[in-house]
């Protein structure tokens, strides 16, 4: 992609190196917070939501962190020639695990559709040419799953009063943990194709205590096969996870990066308001050659 495109939608979404909502993913946000309940949550079920409230309290507290992480993480890759030649199938296959409330498909849906809409103004690719996009969302928590969903609808019914020509196919949902939900998701691989896109948001901490180390390995490892050769696997993690980071890094044989990240706030008490942070990244293209089931030393 050529360099002033590229700065084009870099201004769109990080002015001045402050990364912010787009008017769509903004009306989306604020609608899915009025519709649930506030009360008093503690910070572990604000992380991982399983009531209407905490997920309210996600929503204000994390929804944005996550999901500016995920456009951060791929801003190079999604304005890359190599991802355009990978849409010219005319589809994009998004798994999405620990979904949350689908934070990362909508960071990934909204960052693509003002790329395409970029490329349309400047004629170099027309509507027919938009693919359709399907989402395998998984997560444990059934209200994670439902309000990922519905902010997926609620994305493109709002996006096309903004004039948005992104087309949504279907999504899919696995309530069934990582990686024990190998097999469905094979079967979506086989009716489907492979998985362009495969994000892990927040979900290498609590796999590594739940599945064991190896288990977490080897579930990515196994993840890697069913990806397409241009696709890409993102994760993420917050800082405090360090060691694990590295150490699950050393043993897929990827890098990691620790990134810092500047965004406005949502829902903000001023127009100015800002947060830094950092986090962990990890973001590599699959590779079909690793051995899969391969015991690994924790």
């Amino acid at each position: 992609m050529n360099r002033t495109l590229q700065n084009l939608i870099r201004e769109e979404f990080c002015p001045n190196g402050i990364w912010q909502l787009s008017n769509t993913m903004k009306s989306v946000l604020k609608r899915e917070i009025s519709r649930l309940p506030k009360g008093e949550v503690s910070e572990s079920e604000t992380r991982y939501p399983e009531s209407p409230s905490a997920m309210r309290a996600f929503l204000i507290k994390f929804f944005t962190r996550h999901y500016f992480q995920t456009q951060h993480s791929l801003f190079d890759y999604m304005t890359s020639n190599e991802f355009l030649s990978l849409l010219a199938s005319g589809k994009l296959l998004i798994l999405d695990v620990g979904c949350g409330p689908a934070v990362a498909s909508l960071a990934i849906t909204d960052m693509l559709a003002c790329i395409l809409e970029y490329l349309e103004n400047m004629g170099e690719c027309s509507k027919g040419t938009i693919p359709k996009l399907t989402y395998v969302l998984n997560d444990i928590s059934g209200i994670c799953l439902g309000t990922g969903q519905r902010m997926l609808t609620n994305y493109y019914l709002i996006g096309r009063r903004y004039g948005s020509g992104i087309i949504h196919s279907r999504t899919i949902s696995t309530q069934k943990a990582f990686p024990d939900n190998m097999s469905q998701l094979r079967r979506v691989r086989l009716n489907l194709g492979t998985y362009d896109m495969a994000t892990f948001s927040y979900v290498v901490s609590p796999l590594n205590e739940d599945k064991g180390f190896n288990g977490l390995v080897n579930g990515l490892l196994n993840i890697g096969k069913l990806c397409s050769h241009n696709g890409r696997i993102l994760i993420l993690q917050d800082r405090f996870q360090a060691a694990l980071v590295r150490q699950m890094s050393r043993a897929i044989g990827i890098s990691s990066h620790k990134e810092e990240l500047t965004q406005y706030v949502y829902p903000s008490r001023n127009a100015n308001e800002t947060y830094t942070y950092s986090y962990y990244r990890c973001l590599y293209a699959p590779d079909r050659e690793k051995i899969v089931g391969k015991s690994h030393v924790a």
